[in-house]
């Protein structure tokens, strides 16, 4: 039956599955800048994920970019 499955806070209750009704909320992992977090927390996390992005596409690591900072990740990225 169409909205057995679905949340008690859902306001259509017409999916098929949990979780198409979760999906359809748009709520997202929290370290993914889902609920819970502002709108600065996600600008700084898109910032540091496009950072890691660089450096790794000039040869760093990510492993020395989180534990060491990306200043010593970019001075020994090849590319950097």
């Amino acid at each position: 039956m169409v909205g057995e499955h679905c949340s008690s806070g859902c306001l259509t209750r017409d999916h098929e599955t949990y979780g198409e009704c979760m999906r359809s909320k748009g709520i997202g992992h929290m370290a993914l800048g889902g609920t819970g977090s502002s709108h600065s927390e996600r600008k700084a996390w898109s910032a540091q994920n496009a950072e890691l992005r660089k450096i790794v596409a000039a040869g760093g690591s990510i492993s020395t970019a989180t534990n060491k900072g990306f200043e010593a990740a970019w001075k020994e990225a090849p590319g950097g």
